[in-house]
């Protein structure tokens, strides 16, 4: 089939443009040989190998003005990106390079969500509720988890019924990965538990509940009750590969792209699939299967490797794009050595390379070298906006923040949250205000969050009557509720009471049998077995907490079974030796209660804030924060709140960071108190101000920064030593390949303990290089601007029998560089006007 209706054959005959010519001619750029031949491909599927920064947008961007030109209608063409904010740029880069605004708006430019969307809305005939966030989707969480239990109790050994802020957002992101890969459509139908465990790659309770919601959320006969994060691009997926009539029911594009390929799934390459058909469309999708740093969410370098080539043999053709547009060659052949491939610059940008090293395993000392680093940026007559740190784990900002604070250098953090806000230092913070009763003194726009950090933290359960956002708000109002909490929740003694009920009977029984015949002391224990049964009837309203639930459930469970024991053997057995068997159940069950109670967290909790109430006020914060720690057994805690393993130890990391902030500070609890509330309110920064920006690697890919500092580059941290070394590498590629003019590596003073990525860089063995490219570049100078101007009418057939040239894209005449612009004065001059 040809590409192109013939009568633009005939057109490019009539204009003498020869047919492998590009026809776009795009504004104020002049493309490279390698866009140039991507521009012009007339391959089926075209798959761009693009180095970071190699102007991947622009290039498709090229390649969209080019069909354009050649006579392809834009309702033709379709768009994917991954994100909104990769939508949004390449409308703009369309603009940006002469393709009007009006035929810009006739193009279907969409994130894969947008698309679903909007292509479930055509195939259901009408508009599914899409809920953003997850605190909204937590009624059919815990409805799921409600029929989850309902249906296995006693099946499961273990079944987390949590559904806190923190559970919740581990809940989604579970399910987020099982979508993203595909593996929630495993056929599980009569397979066991262990089976379909390693099927979905999770654990069989977290399977249940997923599986739970899913059905839910689906509803009956498939009437789709509301969708969620990438439930459109999931659903979508799962209803063209069920039902290929389906199809039909869609667009079909002559033109079909994809940005950032690197962060292809499989759920969008099933999509992708279905839309593409290669005996009427074409496909172009640009990545760098460097920069594949979400693999648990199903991104993959196979991709753009081989999966293409698998799905369309003998139609796929790779194009490269090695040139960067962001930094200089000192900087592209730096990274060439470290990923061992092609990288170059067409820049005359030197961009500068600095390394500075700190004290061995000091924190601290690696903070004051991003300082001076940030401050000898600042005094060369640099914007503080223009300077970004960049981490490998949230944790390594604390000193940072505290350095930058110090120093009086305003920053802001960018996706990730300021140390002072992350949920587990909140909890502490919120323990502290307990024990000092100054909630008072916390930022009113805080205290939600130190109240969700609590709840979190010390395990607190509300009943199904109860209304949370109402406890909340009552926090945030009323700062002493902090406190009613503490007493309310965290302070409650429920599996305690329990036992100590118990330990009343025991007492009694001993009491009795020392004055008493055993068979009076037995009548006795009727009733003391009966007044057991009543005190958990009376509790019951409060099983909501899982403790005391468990002590409740077994205390009944236990007594009904002495109840009837003693019913059936008081005829048939001696009083003494039934009264002695009887009691040596009640000491059994006092044992298991005793220790339930010992393992509760919120006698943990309880212990803590008693603890911290009987300190001498000029005890160092440090050295309490420490006590508290152990206290409540941080580590075990983070185990069990947080599903990944690694999320655990980011987290104990974190507050062992708070930690060491409080002990380099040297207060005492209460002057330790405020100082962080000092440090919130230096927090709030104008967003007009100029500030230094930190973030995590993670959160900067697709972006650029004038100068990026990456801190503590030391084995076992970067790369961090339990990571996948693959994504490890290409972490640092993409934290290195976000600087514009300069990047800084620190690292530690002892070359053996330094990150081997430095080493790979071989900064020093590529600079000779890279000032050679530099000079190159600059002797090849800039292309010169075309000339353009307009012209209609009787005057336009004028301006081409003269030699103008037609831009059928902006609808423009040009003029190339070195043509006389004397014939057409008279369009150019009221051009000009």
């Amino acid at each position: 089939m040809a590409r192109y209706p013939s009568a633009l054959l005939i057109l490019s005959e009539n204009f003498m443009i020869k047919p492998d010519a590009p026809r776009f001619i795009p504004k104020d750029i002049d493309p490279t040989g390698e866009q140039i031949a991507i521009q012009r491909s007339k391959s089926k599927v075209v798959i761009i190998e693009a180095n970071a920064g190699a102007a991947k947008t622009t290039t498709l961007a090229l390649r969209i003005g080019e069909a354009i030109a050649r006579g392809l209608d834009p309702e033709q063409i379709l768009a994917l990106t991954f994100t909104p904010e990769a939508r949004d740029v390449l409308k703009r880069r369309l603009v940006d390079i002469g393709i009007p605004h009006a035929t810009v708006a006739r193009l279907r430019v969409a994130t894969f969500e947008q698309f679903s969307i909007q292509s479930l809305e055509k195939i259901e005939l009408r508009k599914v509720p899409s809920i953003a966030h997850i605190k909204d989707l937590k009624f059919y969480v815990d409805a799921a988890l409600q029929n989850v239990s309902d249906n296995y109790t006693g099946k499961l050994e273990f079944l987390v019924t949590d559904t806190s802020t923190l559970a919740l957002s581990q809940f989604f992101h579970a399910q987020l990965e099982l979508k993203a890969t595909m593996r929630l459509q495993s056929d599980v139908e009569g397979r066991t538990d262990d089976d379909i465990s390693d099927a979905l790659g999770a654990p069989f309770s977290t399977c249940l509940a997923i599986m739970e919601y899913e059905r839910i959320r689906l509803g009956r006969d498939n009437d789709v009750l509301f969708r969620g994060q990438f439930d459109a691009t999931y659903d979508l997926a799962c209803m063209l590969d069920a039902d290929a009539s389906v199809l039909p029911l869609l667009p079909r594009y002559r033109l079909i792209l994809c940005d950032e390929l690197h962060d292809l799934n499989e759920a969008s390459f099933h999509l992708l699939r279905h839309l593409i058909d290669p005996q009427y469309s074409y496909f172009i999708g640009a990545g760098d299967s460097d920069q594949v740093i979400h693999s648990r969410l199903g991104a993959s370098e196979a991709f753009m490797r081989s999966r293409f080539g698998a799905q369309y043999p003998a139609l796929v053709t790779a194009y490269p794009l090695t040139f960067s547009f962001r930094h200089g060659p000192h900087l592209a052949y730096a990274v060439a050595a470290f990923k061992n491939k092609p990288v170059d610059s067409l820049l005359t940008l030197r961009t500068e390379l600095h390394q500075r090293h700190y004290d061995d395993a000091e924190r601290i000392s690696c903070a004051d070298q991003v300082v001076k680093s940030v401050l000898q940026w600042q005094q060369s007559g640099h914007a503080l906006n223009g300077c970004t740190i960049l981490m490998r784990e949230p944790h390594q900002s604390i000193a940072i923040e505290n350095a930058l604070m110090h120093a009086g250098l305003p920053y802001r953090t960018l996706e990730m949250p300021r140390y002072l806000e992350r949920e587990e230092i909140l909890f502490l913070r919120g323990m502290i205000a307990i024990a000092l009763n100054n909630f008072a003194a916390t930022d009113k726009g805080k205290r939600g969050a130190v109240f969700d950090a609590v709840a979190t933290f010390a395990e607190i359960s509300f009943a199904g009557d109860e209304d949370a956002g109402q406890l909340r708000q009552a926090v945030i109002d009323e700062p002493v509720a902090l406190n009613w909490l503490f007493s309310g929740r965290v302070d409650q003694r429920g599996a305690r009471d329990v036992a100590n009920k118990v330990r009343t009977v025991i007492d009694r029984l001993q009491t009795a049998t020392s004055s008493q015949p055993a068979d009076h002391v037995l009548g006795e224990l009727r009733q003391h077995l009966t007044g057991l049964l009543e005190f958990v009837n009376g509790e019951a309203p409060h099983k909501a907490d899982p403790t005391l639930a468990r002590a409740l459930n077994e205390l009944e469970q236990q007594v009904t079974t002495m109840t009837d024991y003693l019913e059936r053997n008081v005829m048939a057995v001696a009083a003494e030796p039934l009264l002695h068997a009887l009691r040596n159940n009640l000491l059994t069950l006092l044992s298991y209660l005793d220790q339930l109670a010992a393992g509760d967290v919120k006698q943990r909790m309880a212990n803590v804030v008693t603890y911290m109430r009987k300190l001498a006020p000029e005890t160092r914060a440090d050295v309490v924060l420490r006590h508290i720690c152990a206290l409540i057994r941080i580590e075990d805690l983070a185990k069990r709140l947080y599903v990944h393993p690694h999320a655990a130890r980011v987290v104990t990391k974190s507050i062992a960071g708070f930690i060491g902030a409080a002990e380099q500070l040297q207060l005492n609890l209460r002057q330790f108190s405020e100082w962080l509330a000092a440090a919130d309110k230096a927090g709030l920064v104008r967003k007009d101000r100029q500030c230094v920006q930190l973030d995590c690697v993670r959160n900067a890919k697709g972006k650029q920064f004038g100068h990026v500092i990456l801190p503590y580059l030391e084995q076992g941290e970067f790369p961090f030593d339990r990571a996948d070394p693959k994504e490890e590498d290409n972490l640092f590629y993409v934290a290195v390949t976000r600087a514009i003019s300069a990047l800084t590596l620190i690292s530690p003073k002892k070359a053996a303990l330094r990150s081997v990525f430095i080493e790979r860089m071989n900064i020093s063995g590529t600079r000779a290089r890279a000032e050679s490219a530099v000079d190159r570049n600059a002797n090849q100078g800039r292309a010169a601007a075309r000339t353009e101007f307009k012209a209609s009418g009787a005057d336009w057939a004028l301006a081409r029998t003269q030699g103008a040239h037609w831009d059928v894209t902006r609808k423009v005449f040009y003029l190339k560089d070195g043509q006389d612009p004397a014939p057409f004065a008279r369009w150019i001059g009221r051009q000009r006007d």
